[in-house]
């Protein structure tokens, strides 16, 4: 028995401090909802997305992530946005289960704008920002709340220009694989 806690002992020495248990690769899902900020009104939308992350300890992961950001109506205008996300996570353990985190990442945002008789796009890759709090309910389960602000987006048009913001607030669920 003394053998077998030595060799865990030196293997969490060798991998500085890490138990195997905190090391995974992960799957994830998220609903909430989406607001577009544009020309001083706002709506608000349905959003989803999905989510493959690397934990490399206590505190610190990786993610990529896809989201449909949503649908709006503002202006007589059609608004449809979606984001494409690498990012990294600080986390913070404020429990043995509860952990704050926060995301600073680079993403591919797309707006595209429809009317009547015409159908705008534009992507436009920039800083994303959050934060968030998760809950591990076992080792393969957890379950995150979480803000993003996606960025600003700026748009010409024929009577100006103008810029959308959209932010985010979500639930999520992930498994440990």
């Amino acid at each position: 028995m003394k053998k077998k806690t030595i060799a865990m002992a030196a293997m969490v020495m060798i991998r500085g401090g890490v138990s195997a248990a905190e090391v995974s690769t992960y799957l994830g899902g998220d609903f909430g909802s989406s607001r577009l900020e544009l020309n001083h009104q706002s709506e608000t939308a349905t959003s989803f997305g999905a989510t493959i992350g690397y934990r490399f300890n206590d505190y610190l992961a990786i993610e990529l992530k896809a989201q449909r950001l949503g649908n709006w109506t503002l202006d007589g205008m059609n608004y449809r946005a979606g984001a494409l996300k690498a990012s990294v996570l600080g986390i913070l353990p404020i429990s043995q289960h509860a952990h704050l985190f926060g995301r600073i990442g680079y993403g591919r945002n797309t707006l595209e704008a429809s009317a009547a008789s015409s159908k705008s796009s534009l992507s436009r890759s920039q800083l994303l920002v959050g934060a968030g709090i998760s809950y591990q309910f076992n080792p393969q389960w957890s379950a995150r709340l979480e803000l993003n602000h996606q960025g600003d987006q700026p748009i010409s048009y024929s009577l100006g220009q103008a810029r959308a913001t959209v932010s985010q607030y979500s639930l999520g669920l992930n498994y440990s694989i």
